[in-house]
């Protein structure tokens, strides 16, 4: 699939659909021009080249099993394009290990003065990036009561609920004495029959995480709290071992993995100029130790936090569809701890689940991941990493990150032999 980028009324040769600045795409320069007043050109080149991507990745609906896989090339125009040059073959290496697919930008040339600004000195503070989730509001516990104010980056779409989640957290934040400062970017694209776009044909979203990134790049330089950028993800949703073989691939996210995280360091240290540090300070926990974190600081905050991608198409009164893996992780590392008050559309853990049909997905998802925590739970390092060959990376700490799939393989066995429908499908031997 093709795209070409419009700025200022440009026009393809051909019938290549169209992505138009400040009309079918929202690039985030209205919300930036309030914060910082004008951007530099750099700036404005990488809110329209990261919501350009964005933009596609929505609009480019993936096939079915193995057609899942896309081809996507971008025609970006650009002002600053030499700095892009150089950076381009690795954002496309990024995209590709992010999203799993073929990604091709071509950079074309837009008027308007090369950047020349001075660095903004690096004041020692923090910026992070925050979806509205558990674990991006155990990372604001954890740092929001330092001297130094934390910057709190959030990307919203038109979900109003996840808009919801994020203004609701950092609200009660500041209410509990937290340093922080939020600031909310409005990215998105709209279908435009005659510019030949369809914005919400894919809901994988899998590029949004590069997105969040060159937002939190860009805000980090401007207010000086450009040493760590961090990105906070539990280490199963970090790394996202695929529960089984028909998970591999772009059927698993890869969103805060570390080698993405590695890759987009690089990319926008050389775009912007500066050494930008991006980590993840929960690389080797599991989604239980995050919220514990939560849950011994600020525990009335976890039910205003959001987990479930489908959150904005269910039914009213219910803010997660209980069916999903990021569902089923949420609810494990809560109920480990404490009662459960998220309001989730179906409750699968006490229904019937060997009987329901074989095409239902809630039991689809439930028995994949209990395959995988079998396998976990009774394998050896050796044939963990034979699995897993993704393991091998420099980026990864192997025996750490496997002692912490150790630990969740735990946690949720113990927790499902409260649910006898669950509790029947686990062996004995693992039980």
């Amino acid at each position: 699939m093709k795209y070409y980028i419009s700025r200022m009324g440009e026009r393809p040769l051909d019938e290549t659909p169209i992505l138009e600045v400040g009309t079918s795409l929202i690039t985030g320069l209205n919300d930036f021009s309030n914060y910082f007043n004008q951007p530099t050109t750099l700036e404005e080149d990488i809110l329209v080249l990261a919501s350009s991507i964005f933009a596609a990745d929505r609009a480019t609906l993936r096939g079915e099993r193995e057609d899942i896989c896309r081809e996507i090339e971008l025609e970006i125009p650009l002002v600053n394009i030499t700095k892009f040059n150089e950076v381009i073959p690795f954002i496309e290496n990024t995209l590709r290990l992010l999203s799993n697919d073929a990604w091709k930008l071509i950079p074309r040339k837009f008027d308007g003065p090369n950047e020349i600004i001075t660095v903004p000195k690096n004041n020692g503070g923090r910026t992070l990036l925050f979806s509205g989730g558990l674990d991006s509001l155990a990372a604001a516990v954890l740092m929001g009561k330092e001297k130094k104010v934390l910057e709190i980056v959030s990307h919203i779409t038109r979900n109003p609920i996840t808009a919801r989640s994020q203004q609701s957290l950092t609200s009660l934040l500041k209410t509990k004495g937290f340093n922080i400062n939020h600031r909310q970017f409005f990215i998105s694209s709209k279908s435009d029959e005659d510019l030949g776009v369809d914005h919400s044909g894919e809901s994988s979203q899998r590029t949004r995480s590069f997105l969040f990134m060159a937002i939190g790049a860009i805000v980090a330089r401007r207010t000086g709290n450009h040493k760590v950028l961090i990105m906070a993800e539990n280490g199963q949703m970090a790394i996202h071992l695929p529960l089984t073989q028909g998970r591999i691939g772009a059927f698993s996210t890869h969103t805060a993995h570390p080698d993405v995280i590695a890759g987009s360091q690089s990319i926008f240290s050389k775009l912007l100029s500066f050494d930008l540090m991006i980590s993840n300070p929960f690389i080797e926990l599991t989604k239980k130790e995050v919220v514990e974190i939560v849950n011994n600081t600020l525990p009335e905050a976890i039910p205003f936090s959001t987990s479930c991608f489908r959150n904005w198409r269910l039914p009213a009164g219910a803010t997660h569809c209980g069916e999903c893996i990021p569902c089923f992780i949420r609810r494990i590392a809560i109920e480990s701890l404490r009662s459960d008050e998220t309001a989730y559309a179906r409750d699968l853990w006490i229904e019937d689940i060997i009987n329901l049909a074989r095409d239902d997905e809630g039991r689809r998802n439930l028995m994949d991941l209990l395959e995988f925590i079998k396998f976990i739970t009774i394998s050896s390092v050796e044939e963990i990493m034979s699995e897993y060959p993704e393991l091998y990376s420099r980026n990864i700490d192997q025996s750490a990150i496997i002692n912490m799939y150790k630990r969740f393989c735990v946690e949720s066995n113990k927790l499902f032999k409260n649910y006898p429908n669950i509790g029947s499908l686990i062996s004995e031997d693992i039980a």
